[in-house]
């Protein structure tokens, strides 16, 4: 029977594997000692694949030689990963029956791997399971105490599993909203209680950067240059946030001089919903965030001829055409730069206006700026 500080000492190890994963060959080294087996494993199984993800005991090579060959063959593993969760095998009557397979003569008995306890843990296209072998003796390892400690045990052992999960889904639901503003050319920022700053992006830290009308103060929220203006972004803010407490969430903007003379910045202030800020942005849904949005009237946005075919199917020329009414040159200079004639610039801006729906050139102008590339704002 498992001491009850042995216990304590297994289960605070197994929650540590939720934030620290390479803690599980401690845990499983916890486990052998524990059941007195000689190897443990943790693996997973999906329908093209079958993997040992961590394993001790046994020869140096048996984890590498069980993902590269062993594990299709692996008969224990066929009747685990489909079992209902939770339910505990032996080696009695999992592994006894099959002492004659290739499986068993070649891997599991050099091994020592003969005889254990094995569980499901998780349901899932990858199905995790975890086993704990031991050498084949006078007695069954399945003996009634260690069945009764392994129960206990699996619980924790979900659970961990489980938030080691949560984690990696959430890390990559920050990696994937980090990507998806890099290609936003505006400034995004996504602020949290006390609007600290949550998520930007790398418009938003280069207008901070430059403080010309906005920067972050010490606390790391965003402050306006001018006093007015500090006052109304703050008062936004809380009330996109309900810092206030009424129970109503309420979005607005505001302008915001800048010290260099240029364009003064559009700050927009958008509250999101508990659905967005859990489901696609993968932050807690408990906590109030908000959207701040800040447009640059003197960002010229960078177009490029490829983006430009691809979206209005523009042959070469029509591109270079349209990329430079974008810049606003006049028919004389782009003839001159194509080196062909202004009739012939002209029937390009025809066919320019049939493909992009638009009918006079600052129509067109307007449309191709408002284009982006979102991801390559100007300077």
């Amino acid at each position: 029977m498992i001491r009850v500080d042995e216990f304590s000492r297994l289960v605070s190890a197994i929650y540590a594997t939720a934030l620290a994963p390479e803690q599980w060959n401690s845990v499983l080294r916890g486990l052998v000692r524990a059941f007195d087996g000689h190897g443990s494993g943790l693996l997973t199984s999906s329908r093209s694949k079958r993997r040992a993800d961590w394993q001790v005991g046994g020869e140096p090579s048996a984890q590498a030689a069980y993902n590269e060959y062993y594990g299709r063959l692996d008969y224990v593993a066929e009747v685990v990963e489909s079992a209902p969760i939770g339910i505990i095998h032996t080696g009695t009557e999992l592994i006894y029956p099959h002492v004659n397979t290739e499986f068993y003569a070649d891997w599991c008995r050099p091994n020592h791997f003969e005889d254990g306890l094995f569980v499901r843990l998780t349901s899932g296209s990858n199905t995790a399971w975890l086993g704990v072998a031991a050498e084949r003796g006078p007695e069954p390892f399945g003996t009634t105490d260690r069945l009764s400690s392994f129960r206990q045990l699996i619980p924790h052992l979900q659970q961990a599993i489980h938030t080691q999960a949560r984690l990696a889904d959430l890390a990559q639901s920050e990696r994937d909203l980090s990507a998806a503003l890099e290609q936003v050319s505006r400034g995004i920022v996504i602020i949290g209680p006390d609007t600290r700053i949550l998520h930007l992006n790398t418009a938003a830290e280069r207008i901070f950067v430059s403080g010309d009308g906005l920067h972050l103060d010490r606390q790391g929220s965003i402050s306006a240059s001018l006093t007015r203006s500090d006052r109304e972004l703050r008062s936004l803010m809380y009330r996109a946030l309900n810092a206030h407490g009424d129970g109503v969430s309420s979005g607005g903007s505001v302008s915001c001089p800048r010290p260099s003379g240029r364009c003064e910045y559009a700050v927009h202030v958008v509250p999101l919903s508990a659905e967005t800020v859990e489901e696609t942005i993968g932050l807690d849904a408990s906590k109030a965030t908000a959207l701040v949005v800040i447009d640059d009237p003197d960002r010229v946005p960078k177009l490029d001829t490829a983006m430009l075919r691809r979206l209005y199917a523009l042959t070469s020329t029509e591109a270079e055409v349209a990329l430079r009414v974008a810049q606003g040159d006049g028919l004389r200079p782009i003839a001159e730069e194509l080196s062909v004639s202004t009739t012939t610039v002209r029937t390009h801006l025809q066919h320019i206006f049939e493909k992009t729906t638009t009918h006079r050139q600052a129509e067109l102008v307007r449309l191709l700026l408002s284009i982006g590339p979102a991801g390559n704002p100007g300077p």
